[in-house]
């Protein structure tokens, strides 16, 4: 009787042996982060790969992430050791093969309201459970935000359109120049949703030379130069030897620097700046130097030879003659004295104007698409920026009116085509394995940002009839096909094929990289009903023979 029990329990043992192979067993691996790219400004969008993570379809059970600039290990726990951070995901579901993809957006505060400033940051995931504990990290590094002028030269009151890109987005601006806050006359007061700015300021009075105009969002300051350019006004600017004008300078040498005053090359007198390099002489008499009447120029130099001038119309009174009658002269059209500027930075494009009607707005096209209006000031100047349309390489004309002046100006979008991208992953022939992963390297062009298209075929060739895959306007070097794509290509032995290329923002496109081969070969796993029954059938044998056994014994006996 023992032997017939000791039987019935090899076959009870055997069939739940066997049937434990249908359990699957979870691999063991350590948890990884992948970001692309690994550096960016604060508003970028990034985009994270997760690999190694315990497999979970509950977002209950799913992966957080959280964005520090605090360095921590592995199993330190977020809250405690990590005392500084901002949660940029959380709810990432890893499906069975314990892996995800996402994307987020670099923040520009932390939770405890602390600004993101540049440098390396760590990416820490967790999974929850027991405690908020790092399962993986990963690196990032911020880096700030760019100005540029436009013009980068002039003199004091003059405006200067200050352009920014990549700053943190729909955050407050705050303007220096020379260490000293000065206001936005005109334009952004805040970034817009993609962190980029355009905001006009006037020059404050200050002395000549180079001055840092920085500009500040979210504690990131950013730095470009102006040079400032000496300048003198007279008024008024004709009259008789003897009589009196009055003359002011600034962007001069500051004190205790002299000027020297010229009139006709010849010497009259000097005056000194105060702290900012300016001056004021109330009356200053046109001196009689026996000049014919016509047109002169005052000059004033400093110290330090920086020089301004400006022309001044003479008259000399002369004894009537006798007049002569005389035709009246055809009027001569008054010449057309506006002047246009343009400075442009990737697709931001900056206009500065010059000798429109005061007080008037000035409309502009870009060929013939309306893109910006702008407010002249009572000097006839303005400053504007705007985006480019989207368009092909080539020369552009950008044209200005305020409906009494019109100027035009040319923009020119380059029409080289980006250099191919080097394809890196599937290597040549080689099987992938989910998740499968499509990367090549970065392109870089004048014309940004670059987009990538990515296709799949059957045929090397890739004929219309062979595509079964293509993603446009990819933004990054880089695709993770979804578990639904991963099934539609799975199945088939014959190679498939891919390619790559990249297209600038002025629609110029490069050639195809490529096209590489690989395979997709779906796991052979045995079926379960096989198991399963092999499993039943061993047991009953099993338990027969026991019971066999167990019935000779009790015969002996």
């Amino acid at each position: 009787m023992k032997l017939l029990r000791i039987g019935k329990y090899l076959g009870i043992v055997l069939i739940l042996s066997l049937l434990l192979v249908v359990i699957p067993a979870s691999p063991v691996m350590a948890a990884n982060l992948l970001t692309s790219p690994t550096t960016g400004q604060i508003g970028s969008t990034i985009s994270i790969n997760g690999l190694g993570f315990m497999p979970t379809t509950n977002p209950i059970e799913g992966v957080v992430l959280y964005f520090s600039n605090q360095q921590a290990t592995i199993s330190e726990i977020i809250g405690t050791h990590v005392t500084t951070f901002a949660t940029i995901a959380s709810g990432l579901t890893t499906g069975t093969t314990g892996s995800f993809t996402t994307t987020f957006t670099v923040p520009s505060k932390y939770g405890n309201n602390n600004a993101v400033t540049s440098g390396l940051h760590y990416i820490y995931a967790c999974q929850p459970g027991a405690s908020l504990a790092i399962v993986a990290i990963g690196t990032f590094t911020v880096v700030g935000g760019d100005i540029s002028l436009n013009p980068i030269i002039g003199t004091v009151e003059s405006p200067v359109v200050i352009t920014g890109q990549s700053f943190a987005a729909s955050s407050a601006i705050s303007i220096t120049f020379g260490g000293t806050a000065v206001p936005i006359e005109q334009g952004s007061t805040a970034t817009n949703t993609a962190g980029d700015f355009s905001s006009t300021i006037l020059i404050p009075e200050s002395k000549a030379g180079a001055h840092d105009i920085v500009a500040t969002v979210s504690g990131y300051a950013a730095t470009a130069q102006f040079t400032v350019e000496p300048e003198i006004v007279i008024f008024p600017q004709s009259g008789e030897p003897g009589d009196s004008i009055s003359i002011s300078g600034t962007g001069f040498a500051r004190r205790p620097k002299l000027v020297d005053i010229y009139f006709n090359n010849t010497y009259i007198s000097q005056a000194q700046t105060d702290t900012v390099g300016s001056f004021y002489i109330p009356v200053f008499e046109i001196p009689d130097l026996d000049l014919p009447q016509g047109t002169y120029y005052l000059e004033v130099e400093d110290e330090d030879e920086n020089l301004a001038v400006v022309a001044f119309t003479l008259n000399v009174t002369e004894p009537t003659p006798t007049p002569t009658p005389t035709p009246t002269p055809t009027p001569t059209p008054t010449p057309d004295t506006t002047d246009l500027s343009i400075n442009s930075s990737g697709n931001t494009i900056g206009i500065g104007g010059a000798g429109f009607t005061p007080g008037g707005i000035a409309t502009l096209k870009f060929d013939d698409v309306e893109v910006a209006t702008a407010q002249i000031d009572s000097a006839g100047l303005f400053g504007v920026t705007f985006t480019a349309p989207l368009s092909t390489g080539g020369d552009h004309t950008i044209t200005v009116t305020d409906g009494t002046n019109t100027d035009e100006i040319i923009y020119t979008i380059e029409s080289t085509a980006p250099l191919n991208p080097p394809m890196l992953l599937p290597k040549m022939g080689e099987k992938a394995k989910a998740p499968i992963l499509f990367d090549w390297e970065d392109v870089t062009d004048d014309s940004i940002p670059v987009t990538y298209v990515l296709q799949i075929s059957s045929d090397a060739t890739f004929g219309t009839n062979s595509i079964v895959l293509e993603k446009t306007e990819l933004e990054v070097s880089g695709y993770v096909l979804t578990e639904q794509e991963e099934l539609d290509l799975a199945g088939r032995e014959t190679p498939y094929y891919w390619r790559v290329k990249a297209v600038d923002a002025a629609l110029n496109e490069s050639t195809w990289s490529g096209p590489g081969e690989f395979y997709i070969s779906p796991p052979f796993s045995f079926p379960t009903w096989a198991i399963i029954v092999l499993a039943i059938v061993g047991g009953i044998l099993l338990f027969g023979l026991g019971y066999w056994l167990g019935r000779r014994t009790a015969f002996f006996y």
